[in-house]
């Protein structure tokens, strides 16, 4: 029993360590709040987006009713203003992620013959500097008519690093004192909704960490074996 303790007290002190290294933010919608976004290029009390629980989650509903940029979260609180401004210190080392969800079935014939999503990125108060990650190969999903048509569920996570997604930022974004993070929903359909989940701005794991984490975990996974022996 105290093999097994210490060795679990040794994963949680890695975890922590991992924790205090890097900022980070998630945003899960596990309050029943769209968790601060608003309506494109304002605040949070512009527009108010449902949340809808899919699935035993939480999620985000977002609407396209042709705005293109449809919903975006200026923040200024502490944890995500550090989070973003260290992916921005940093593009190649952090991720821009989140969930998304997409059912044909909830209006059929309304989804349009295409439906794409993709995501901006803006610093401070006005709509520019700005950066997106579209048109182009740079989309994040894209369902053409017969997608759209089929009834069915589609799904799946979008996980990229700043660099990846918006190329060399403008200087300006640089501890810019807001940082604003949005949805791009591009399409033609009348009612097409995106549901969007566990929205995040993490760093990319170093491999020295991973291989620390792995044997800190094989090591608890043994102790509890032999214990159950």
């Amino acid at each position: 029993m105290m093999c097994l303790f210490r060795f679990a007290t040794i994963t949680a002190v890695l975890f922590c360590t991992l924790q205090v290294r890097a900022q980070s933010v998630t945003l899960n919608f596990e309050d029943l709040t769209d968790d601060g976004f608003g309506h494109k290029f304002s605040n949070d009390a512009s527009e108010a987006f449902p949340i809808v629980n899919i699935g035993g989650s939480n999620r985000m509903e977002i609407l396209r009713d042709g705005d293109f940029q449809e919903a975006d979260r200026n923040g200024t609180d502490s944890q995500w203003l550090a989070a973003f401004n260290a992916g921005v210190a940093n593009p190649s080392g952090y991720v821009i992620s989140y969930d998304w969800y997409i059912d044909t079935s909830l209006s059929p014939g309304n989804y349009g013959n295409f439906l794409q999503l993709g995501t901006y990125v803006n610093a401070g108060q006005g709509t520019f500097p700005y950066a997106q990650d579209f048109p182009g190969t740079g989309k994040d999903v894209e369902l053409g008519g017969a997608q759209l048509a089929s009834g069915q569920v589609f799904s799946g996570t979008v996980s990229e690093t700043f660099s990846a997604k918006y190329g060399a930022l403008p200087a300006d974004f640089l501890n810019a004192p807001a940082q604003r993070l949005g949805f791009i929903v591009n399409g033609d359909g009348a009612q097409a909704k995106v549901y969007i989940d566990n929205v995040s701005i993490l760093p990319v794991p170093e491999p020295a960490s991973l291989v620390l984490m792995s044997i800190a975990s094989a090591i608890v996974w043994s102790a509890r074996r032999r214990r159950t022996l």
